[in-house]
């Protein structure tokens, strides 16, 4: 039962990007998008540690849950930093936006990891599997694109392709929401 609370917890931070949408339009109060990445982050990593400690019990592949955990702390690190770095860090502020795109690109391949772990459960994961895989493939995909296409443009221009937005949207806007929608599906079944 707690590894399925677990799991529902793992998947508020793939529904970020619906949360700072839905701030765009003002629906949420006074917030912004660090706190907002801050707050559902720390809930996925408080879900993350509760997986950790009640799979080890139960699977024999527990450990594969270890890249996901820490990608979800550096996050809240990453996010801590921006909301109330202020001075301390201003010289570095810089990289808390790529730090952040790379951290979140990153949980795709982390859950298929997750995911795996689990695969020895009773129920069929053939489906979870697939679908973090595809997702993980995109998410390589586009943080590769996003490297390629910064290492190649000059240090003065600060605008990207329309390719690599297009990827990241479909990344942030599909993949991010199917990812959290299959972990709440695993919590729910």
């Amino acid at each position: 039962m707690r590894i399925k609370i677990a799991m529902a917890l793992m998947s508020v931070i793939f529904m970020v990007v619906i949360a700072i949408i839905t701030n765009l339009f003002h629906l949420l109060p006074g917030s912004d998008e660090a706190v907002i990445v801050e707050f559902m982050s720390t809930i996925s990593l408080f879900g993350s540690v509760l997986f950790l400690l009640e799979a080890r019990k139960e699977l024999p592949g527990w450990y594969l849950a270890f890249p996901f955990c820490i990608s979800l702390f550096l996050l809240v690190i990453v996010s801590f930093w921006e909301v109330s770095g202020g001075e301390l860090l201003s010289g570095y502020r810089y990289l808390v936006t790529p730090l952040v795109i790379t951290l979140l690109a990153l949980l795709s391949p982390f859950s298929l990891l997750v995911f795996l772990s689990l695969h020895g459960h009773p129920y069929s994961m053939k489906a979870y599997l697939a679908v973090s895989s595809i997702a993980s493939i995109i998410s390589i995909f586009s943080l590769l694109f996003a490297v390629w296409e910064i290492s190649s443009r000059h240090p003065q221009e600060a605008s990207f392709s329309d390719g690599l937005i297009a990827i990241y949207f479909l990344y942030w806007l599909v993949v991010m929401p199917v990812m959290g929608s299959s972990f709440l599906l695993r919590a729910i079944k």
